[in-house]
């Protein structure tokens, strides 16, 4: 990040999910007597769109800035019921903090009319992905390679998911002053259930894209597509899934 700009992310996440239960036929019947339709089907479509402005650089070579959540939206369907969320939880609120210009934000303070719960989300879901972000320190030429490794997590109810996405980067080519990546992705999983102390597991891959502006300093666009498959027991049943993925990120600076 350079001092004295203005940075705009737009984010869009679909994902497909697709559960079935397995385990004792009676409790199965039971749940389908409760008028659950097996297997259960999930969809999401999420949009957010996040301003990030620079100040001038500071004595400590520090770059002051703020960010703003400019949109936030989900349409989710689980089992035919849809429901949409077109409030912004995050409207009106300013996060402010810090960049040594290397892409990393630390955060000082969050501004707004969150309560204590989301304003700690919200920390930690930025301080998480900050701390995980590594490029590589030496030029790459084509055919180079380095890895992130980022968090993942999923909106299961009664499971606590912890996942990270290993990110491998390929340089492909360099066109019109832009870097042309290729992407590939190990998903892990090591799921803790909240309740009944179960446990479970999965894996998965996928493809995609970066293109990064050599000259602006910013990965311009980046699309991926995962697949992944994962099962966790919970009250005397096994949840098993297969999962589709669609992310695309745009950035732009002024």
């Amino acid at each position: 990040m350079a001092p004295d700009k203005t940075y705009k992310t737009l984010m869009t996440n679909l994902m497909d999910m697709e559960m079935t239960v397995k385990g004792d036929s009676a409790m199965i019947n039971e749940i389908r007597a409760r008028g659950m339709k097996l297997p259960i089907i999930m969809h999401m479509n999420q949009n957010m769109a996040i301003t990030t402005k620079t100040g001038a650089q500071r004595a400590d070579k520090k770059i002051p800035l703020t960010m703003t959540y400019d949109k936030f939206s989900i349409i989710q369907s689980v089992g035919g019921q849809e429901t949409t969320q077109d409030v912004n939880p995050f409207l009106n609120t300013v996060v402010e903090g810090t960049t040594m210009g290397d892409g990393k934000i630390s955060i000082d303070t969050i501004k707004g009319e969150l309560d204590d719960a989301l304003k700690t989300s919200l920390r930690q879901m930025v301080t998480n992905l900050q701390g995980n972000i590594k490029f590589p320190a030496e030029e790459i030429k084509i055919g180079d390679s380095f890895d992130q490794e980022l968090p993942m997590n999923l909106p299961i109810p009664q499971a606590e998911m912890k996942m990270k996405l290993i990110a491998k980067y390929t340089l492909k080519e360099i066109r019109d002053n832009k870097a042309i990546f290729d992407l590939k992705y190990t998903i892990v999983m090591d799921m803790s259930i909240t309740e009944n102390a179960g446990k479970g597991g999965g894996t998965g891959t996928g493809t995609g894209t970066m293109i990064y502006d050599i000259n602006k300093n910013i990965a311009e666009q980046t699309d991926s597509d995962i697949q992944f498959q994962f099962e966790f027991a919970v009250s005397g049943l096994t949840m098993s899934a297969t999962c589709k993925g669609k992310t695309n990120v745009k950035c732009s600076v002024e």
